[in-house]
């Protein structure tokens, strides 16, 4: 299962949530973007169950980090 997070980080801690985000296992990419979020990252994970636990208990976990919203990608 595929997903995109898009997240909002508090002022001054992107760079370092982007650098920790990045070695969290199961993300597959993180961008720096401009707009009403700060990054967008793509994960991966073998099920919605598995998806969630990364979500909050690694994404959301990093310092700075203040919301997420997650995207999973469906098949049409």
């Amino acid at each position: 299962m595929e997903a995109y997070v898009l997240i909002e980080v508090a002022a001054k801690k992107v760079k370092s949530a982007l650098n920790a985000i990045s070695r969290i296992k199961g993300v597959e990419c993180v961008s720096a973007v401009v707009g009403p979020y700060d990054l967008i990252v793509w994960t991966k994970a073998d099920n919605l169950k598995k998806l969630g636990e990364l979500v909050v208990s690694k994404i959301q976990a990093v310092d700075g980090v203040k919301k997420t919203i997650t995207c999973p990608v469906v098949e049409l």
